[in-house]
């Protein structure tokens, strides 16, 4: 099933921002001055929701809202839940887009078959468009529902040659499984794959071939290296530890580059996560606002924190941190992009009418009296329809400033 509808929902449901692409980086002062982590937080239903998180220097990060959803899986997704979200700013500068997995892990590891497209000219309001690939491909062979493993950690980048936008993802299917050390386990064999997006964002071309690694591959991160003009594809080498043409997988992120970003790509048979035993995965690139250097980050998932590296060149990493984890802020695979001071402005006042409704709707029956539960049901509705209609700073800060007045 295809589905597509315009979301203008309120606290669950405003989201937000994006990162100036890699390739569209110029010598001319960035207009931006902060940083947005869009994830997911956990394996539960409400974990697999998106979340984000602020930061001023694009290792150290606060939640907007919380910790809370800010976008709602159950309207958006048609598993109800959703994982690995990548959110950036188009070519223009005004309009944003996010792509995500529409996929439910209680259901089982083997149980997605899609993604699911989002679009946004304020950052807060989005239409979204769930895709069902055995349901939009019928006549796709070895896709069929039966067939199919998984469709997963979709991303986006503009393609030149093409004019058009790239949407490149990870497919297993049952079909591609192959043996392991481990004779009772066959891994399931993950490619990547991309089609091209329609100018609405609502529909993707039919799946071609983008890279095959020789063994599992998922969570594809391309980037483009104005110095090498090259593309840089990172992934992640899945599953069990086998041997790949004499090379040792191991769970980790790799690194290969190609002249365009359909390929051809060629392999760089070395790891860059920090060295460790631990395994990592959900890669993305971006780069330092103000700077020449780019920050690689993943999801130390076993472990319970993001590492994040940097470096210059795209192609030699060096460890800087692990970012905590705790609270209102656990990241599991998500993406990172840059956005100005009046979308941050914005943000935040979004975030704390979002707290307050939050708040308000928590005060005990017993402690108000008549007139107050009244009045706290009028300005509710109100806040509720400015989160539903608004992305204006001050008339979502008034809208605060009018609903805690019931807190004194």
């Amino acid at each position: 099933m295809k589905l597509k509808k315009r979301m203008m929902t309120g606290m669950l449901a405003a989201t937000l921002g994006a990162m100036v692409p890699a390739q569209a980086q110029t010598a001319e002062p960035s207009p931006y001055s902060s940083y947005l982590f869009a994830f997911f937080s956990n394996n539960s239903p409400y974990g697999e929701q998106v979340r984000y998180a602020l930061s001023d220097d694009g290792y150290n990060y606060t939640s907007l809202n919380q910790g809370r959803p800010v976008v709602a899986s159950d309207t958006i997704a048609l598993k109800k839940s959703i994982r690995d979200p990548y959110i950036t700013r188009g070519r223009d500068g005004k309009t944003f887009y996010m792509v995500m997995t529409d996929m439910r892990s209680d259901e089982g590891w083997q149980s997605n078959d899609g993604l699911i497209l989002m679009k946004s000219t304020d950052l807060i309001h989005w239409q979204h468009t769930a895709i069902d690939f055995p349901t939009r491909f019928p006549d796709l062979t070895g896709f069929d529902r039966e067939n199919l493993h998984a469709v997963w950690a979709p991303q986006i980048i503009w393609d030149d040659e093409a004019g058009k936008y790239m949407i490149y993802y990870s497919i297993g299917r049952h079909d591609w499984e192959y043996p392991t050390e481990d004779p009772n386990f066959k891994q399931p064999y993950f490619k990547l794959f991309y089609s091209y997006v329609n100018e609405d964002f609502t529909d993707i071309t039919e799946p071609k071939l983008l890279f095959d690694f020789g063994t599992a591959a998922i969570d594809g991160d391309i980037v483009y290296n104005p110095k090498a003009k090259e593309y840089v594809l990172f992934f992640k080498d899945e599953g069990r530890s086998v041997m790949n043409k004499g090379f040792r997988t191991r769970q980790g992120v790799m690194r290969a580059t190609a002249p365009r970003p359909t390929g051809p790509y060629t392999i760089e048979w070395r790891h860059l996560q920090k060295e460790g035993q631990y395994p990592v995965e959900g890669s993305s690139v971006f780069p330092l606002i103000g700077s020449d250097e780019y920050v690689l980050m993943y999801d130390c998932y076993a472990q319970g924190f993001y590492q994040f590296c940097k470096s210059t060149n795209l192609k030699d990493f060096t460890f800087v941190q692990n970012t905590k984890t705790h609270g209102d802020f656990t990241p599991r695979h998500g993406s990172v992009m840059h956005i100005t001071q009046a979308e941050r402005e914005r943000l935040e006042a979004w975030s704390e009418l979002s707290i307050a409704v939050n708040d308000i709707r928590q005060i005990p029956v017993p402690a108000l009296t008549l007139k107050q539960l009244e009045q706290r049901r009028k300005l509710l509705q109100k806040a509720q329809t400015t989160l539903d209609t608004t992305c204006d700073p001050q008339i979502l800060k008034k809208a605060t400033k009018e609903l805690m007045k019931l807190k004194k």
